[in-house]
């Protein structure tokens, strides 16, 4: 009896529990949020996907995080991505952000020490994430990370102009109100700080994501001025990799988050 009561309970709140593993959908006002959780002992890493990517973009390499540092593993598909819903009434980069922190007080994480790992895109919010929550981020890598500055205004404005609503169908509506924000969410950002406690590794892909050299070379040293304004930064070059890190070299970016994980976090 007491068996069929927790399954009816898990069954009534949408989650599903597996081995240690959640996969479960957060209500967030008028949408849900689909979050996968791999529970460890260790403190959690909370991973941001790219650009037009949701959760699966980690899979390959979350599965090992959680056996090599027996740490909690966050992953979840953010607005009009994956299983998540989207408010397109309410869309920007500071209500995803406050989803996301009442998700995680949901699920139990708002108060824990945390490392954030970003790709592309997602550097953004792990940025924001962590100017909101100084003292639990414990440490930030981000690959291939995309840097807010009025140069990436400007390149987000020309992506704007070619946009029309109608060329996007009801799946990929997500994309779209992305690169319609592009702009005032890389204006809002470059506005934001890390604070100057917690340390930053980028992995910067040695190409970059964009079809002309000019503005991959822009991207690039976006980066590299990024983190020479850092006093705890640093950053390593993925030889040979694409923008996309984690595809391309899964083996290298289980070790940097590993090590940095062993040094920052377990420390």
């Amino acid at each position: 009896m007491k068996v069929c009561l927790i399954s009816f309970l898990f069954l009534l709140v949408g989650t599903a529990v597996t081995y240690g593993q959640i996969d479960t959908l957060i209500a967030i006002g008028t949408y849900k949020l689909h979050f996968k959780i791999m529970e460890g002992k260790e403190s959690p890493i909370l991973f941001e996907s790219g650009g037009a990517l949701d959760a699966t973009q980690w899979d390959s390499i979350s599965t090992v995080l959680n056996q090599k540092l027996n740490a909690t593993i966050i992953t979840y598909d953010r607005q009009g991505f994956g299983l998540s819903g989207l408010d397109t009434v309410e869309y920007n980069i500071l209500n995803e952000a406050k989803g996301l922190t009442f998700a995680l007080q949901k699920l139990g994480y708002a108060h824990q020490d945390l490392l954030l790992v970003s790709h592309s895109l997602g550097a953004f919010y792990s940025t924001l994430y962590a100017s909101n929550h100084p003292t639990s981020v414990k440490g930030m890598i981000m690959l291939d990370p995309r840097i807010p500055s009025y140069a990436d205004m400007r390149f987000a404005h020309r992506i704007f102009k070619t946009l029309n609503r109608s060329n996007f169908g009801k799946n990929d509506l997500g994309l779209y109100y992305v690169l319609a924000q592009m702009e005032q969410n890389s204006n809002f950002m470059r506005k934001k700080v890390i604070p100057s406690n917690i340390p930053v590794l980028v992995v910067m892909a040695e190409k970059g994501p964009f079809d002309n050299k000019i503005d991959n070379d822009r991207f690039q040293e976006a980066q590299r001025q990024f983190i020479k304004k850092r006093e705890k930064g640093s950053l390593i070059l993925a030889k040979g990799s694409s923008h996309n890190i984690p595809q391309d070299q899964p083996e290298l970016v289980i070790s940097e988050i590993e090590n940095f994980y062993r040094r920052y976090v377990l420390e």
